[in-house]
């Protein structure tokens, strides 16, 4: 009978310390999953704004190249009006 008693002895104590430590991990828990959460939003939030960075910098970057293409084309325009003047002068000068 005295493991009987003992078991009986034990059960009430162990489930009534069983309650506030379950507790315990559960809150733990709650406060894991919302610096999760706030991990996941902070972590959308950054790539929206990779997102939004990156197609400014194409944006930018596209104006730039038009830029550079429309140099490009006024240069060779003026190097073909050049060129056919020298051309014509070296032609002159050989008659």
């Amino acid at each position: 009978m005295g493991f009987f008693e003992f078991l009986i002895a034990t059960v009430p104590v162990i489930l009534f310390f069983s309650i506030p430590l379950y507790a315990i991990k559960r809150g733990s828990d709650q406060k894991d999953e919302k610096l999760r959460i706030k991990q996941l939003k902070e972590e959308k939030e950054l790539e929206m704004l990779k997102q939004e960075n990156y197609l400014l910098e194409n944006k930018q970057m596209r104006l730039e190249l038009d830029q550079i293409r429309e140099q490009r084309s006024l240069k060779e325009e003026n190097r073909r009006k050049e060129g056919k003047w020298l051309i014509q002068d070296s032609e002159d000068k050989e008659m």
